[in-house]
């Protein structure tokens, strides 16, 4: 059986549509865990997944545990095959911030 390449782009699409729900999961648990929150923002927070979308993450953690929280979340994406950017939200600002903070879902 001969498979499109729009057929697997479409397949990799749900994949990484589930494995987004799968991930976001486990970062709840550890927010409450850790005091703090995750913002998931761009295609995987407006339920748009494409097969080349990664998983774009915003920390808000106490300085003590940043560290872990990023680790965490990292090793989250990395289970269920997704690639991620990672920031922490001190390094945002501007209409970035205001963009996230309108658009984002809060993971907590």
């Amino acid at each position: 059986m001969i498979v499109t390449v729009a057929e697997r782009k479409s397949e990799e699409a749900a994949r990484r549509s589930v494995a987004v729900a799968a991930v976001v999961a486990e970062l709840g648990d550890h927010a409450r865990r850790l005091g703090g929150r995750y913002i998931l923002y761009g295609s995987a927070a407006r339920g748009a997944m494409r097969y080349d979308s990664d998983v774009d993450l915003i920390l808000d953690f106490p300085s003590a545990a940043e560290g872990e929280a990023w680790r965490l979340a990292e090793a989250a994406c990395n289970r269920h095959r997704l690639p991620c950017d990672i920031l922490p939200l001190s390094m945002t600002e501007g209409r970035f911030r205001s963009r996230i903070e309108a658009e984002g879902t809060v993971v907590s």
